[in-house]
């Protein structure tokens, strides 16, 4: 290590000693830079990357038992104070930087500060992996979700007690843990992704990033249209909601129809819900869904399917009427089933025959993947003399290491899905930004495809 650290201090050393054509480097002067104390600062490493798309670089991924170490140079550094912030936090300060960080992708900002307040920064991106055993959260688009206000309910692995959970840098409360589930308020906060930490058998672990938002999560496999929206205290004929027959012509036989509403402080404590339509009345043939007591234990919102028909006297008698008493009807919802969309990142038709034809996603492309998203491999079998056909996705430093492989190689055959798909994982998007893409590769088929859905 101190070998490499002086060959790294070495080749800056003469780096900038050819850049400095005017000055002199000499061994009784500042060993970098001859720059004074009223010179600008200077980070000189050449080791930290540049970022793309607004996006910072990813200085480098370590395994959660190993501290963060760097080293920086700069200049004048006689007059300059470094400063290291993870994640907005200041957490140590000085030419070099050894410090545990809980697993997660955290934001390292590199400050330099002159005597004279003249300051510069660099700012990378530190992807820490759990360790194997750590305590970890669901990974899958709707589990990361956090509704501000709401109570959330995640599955929760290797852990035998939860007592604390932070959403960034706020507390949550109301925290319970059993039988597998976690349980907690999310915080009042500012919208945006935060890394959620737990506190789990006395020791704290990151648990990766999650979505907050004011608003309910979408199954992105769900279209949701708004038929009706308002606020109506709902009491029998004189105040009730009707949802056109022109706005239910969209609403497809097997969609689900979701009310939401919130019960009102009755004297009687009496309150009914009635689905039919503007020619109600008491027959059978006018129910939608029949009149009955809303009590504590009706679904809020209540849900029904749209039936066959349900769709016969809505197209018949003008629309759909909701009715009752003694509650408050918020918004009406029709919720279909549809297939998640998908983003192409790669389109053509490549024979795949491992290192003399193969396909690479680059990096840029893949920074689009969030980590949950689904990959689907679109391919066809070729016809081979030997009947053999493989398929391995990796990286470009493609290899035999456990570690270069995003799906390990196995025998496509005539049972394997097509398209073949994976969960796209925080320990792949590591790998993938580390070692600038994903390779397809392997033998006997031809790509013809890959995208993606969250």
């Amino acid at each position: 290590m101190i070998t490499k650290n002086i060959s790294k201090y070495l080749a800056m050393f003469f780096m900038v000693c050819g850049m400095a054509a005017n000055t002199a480097c000499t061994s009784d002067e500042d060993p970098f830079f001859t720059a004074g104390e009223d010179d600008y600062p200077r980070i000189l490493n050449t080791d930290i990357p540049e970022g793309k798309g607004g996006e910072p670089g990813v200085l480098m991924t370590i395994e959660r038992t190993q501290n963060f170490q760097f080293d920086v140079m700069v200049t004048p550094v006689k007059y300059t104070t470094v400063t290291w912030l993870i994640d907005d936090e200041q957490v140590a300060e000085g030419l070099s930087i050894d410090t545990p960080v809980l697993a997660g992708e955290h934001i390292v900002k590199i400050v330099a500060a002159t005597t004279k307040g003249l300051e510069t920064s660099r700012t990378c991106k530190l992807v820490v992996l759990p360790a194997e055993g750590d305590p970890s959260l669901a990974s899958d688009g709707k589990s990361r979700w956090l509704t501000i206000g709401s109570t959330k309910t995640i599955d929760c692995t290797n852990a035998t007690n939860v007592t604390k959970v932070f959403v960034g840098k706020q507390e949550a409360s109301n925290v319970s843990f059993a039988n597998g589930k976690l349980t907690f308020t999310v915080p009042s906060m500012a919208e945006g992704e935060y890394t959620v930490v737990i506190e789990a058998d006395g020791a704290r672990y990151g648990c990766g990033v999650f979505t907050v938002s004011n608003t309910e999560y979408v199954d992105p496999g769900v279209k949701e249209t708004v038929l009706w929206e308002g606020s109506t205290e709902i009491n029998w004929g004189d105040a009730n909601v009707t949802v056109s027959a022109a706005d239910m012509a969209n609403v497809p036989v097997g969609a689900t129809i979701r009310l939401v509403y919130e019960m009102a402080d009755m004297p009687d404590g009496y309150h009914a819900l009635r689905i039919t339509t503007p020619w109600w009345g008491d027959n059978a043939e006018d129910q939608i869904v029949a009149q009955f007591d809303l009590t504590a234990d009706t679904p809020n919102p209540f849900e029904f399917t749209y039936t066959e028909a349900n769709k016969a006297i809505v197209d018949e008698r003008g629309g759909m009427l909701i009715v009752g008493y003694g509650y408050k009807l918020t918004k009406v919802v029709a919720l279909e089933n549809v297939a998640p969309a998908e983003t192409t990142l790669w389109e053509g038709g490549i024979e795949i025959n491992w290192g003399d034809a193969n396909v690479t996603v680059s990096a840029a492309d893949m920074a689009n993947v969030p980590v949950g998203a689904t990959v689907h491999v679109y391919y066809q079998m070729a016809d081979m003399p030997d009947g053999y056909h493989a398929l391995r996705i990796t990286t470009p430093w493609w290899g035999d290491n456990a570690e270069d492989q995003i799906v390990a190689q196995f025998d496509l055959t005539a049972d394997t899905a097509n398209p073949y798909d994976f969960t796209y994982t925080e320990a792949n998007k590591a790998i993938v930004d580390e070692r600038g893409g994903m390779l397809l590769v392997g033998y006997g088929y031809k790509l013809t495809k890959v995208t993606f859905s969250k």
